[in-house]
């Protein structure tokens, strides 16, 4: 059963409140992140450095292996209209084989000037889908680090994704809805 009693990004915000990593644990088990709240934050700490200052960072990665040769060019462009010949047949499977196997990788960072507190979330394009199998059982979601991590500082949880293309490990994943509305919680009743 969801919650649709909370107002605007207070859910969401309430995250960047936590003293204890354990509290926040157990907060994040029934939060659901909204698309809107999320986009509402980021567009507040840029506006106005509030709460935090934001930075994000975001690529396409296509593994080598498909990127297209030039000879595999030159067949496509040489094929003309019509039928695809053998070379050019190819090249067009592997175009298509991108949009498998290509990430879209997003990170955000959210940090006070002296970098007491950061929280960093991440994510990419398989993550929010609700289509195919994700890693994770619940369905959507994006991946959540903060200061609370022991052995995490964010300088290296940024430089490590943004020049490593790694995201972080032990990291709290948040259920995610690109719906409309206010971040959420899902009250779970608990078997005793």
């Amino acid at each position: 059963m969801m919650i649709t009693g909370t107002s605007d990004l207070e859910a969401l915000l309430k995250i960047f409140t936590f003293n204890k990593k354990k509290e926040l644990e157990r907060y994040c088990r029934s939060l659901v992140v909204s698309g809107s709240d999320f986009v509402s934050l980021i567009l507040s700490c840029e506006e106005q450095a509030q709460p935090f200052i934001h930075q994000i960072s975001f690529r396409d990665i296509v593994p080598r292996h498909l990127d297209l040769s030039d000879s595999e060019l030159k067949a496509l462009a040489d094929n003309g209209l019509g039928k695809l010949g053998p070379e050019a047949a190819k090249a067009v499977r592997k175009m298509g084989q991108m949009f498998e196997e290509r990430r879209y990788l997003v990170g955000h960072i959210f940090f006070t000037p002296n970098f007491s507190q950061w929280h960093f979330f991440c994510f990419d394009q398989r993550d929010l889908e609700d289509q195919r199998p994700s890693h994770w059982k619940e369905g959507p979601h994006v991946h959540f680090i903060n200061w609370l991590w022991p052995g995490q500082d964010a300088e290296s949880v940024w430089s490590n994704f943004v020049g490593e293309n790694e995201r972080p490990g032990n990291v709290i994943h948040l259920r995610f809805s690109m719906e409309q509305g206010s971040a959420q919680r899902i009250n779970k009743k608990c078997d005793s």
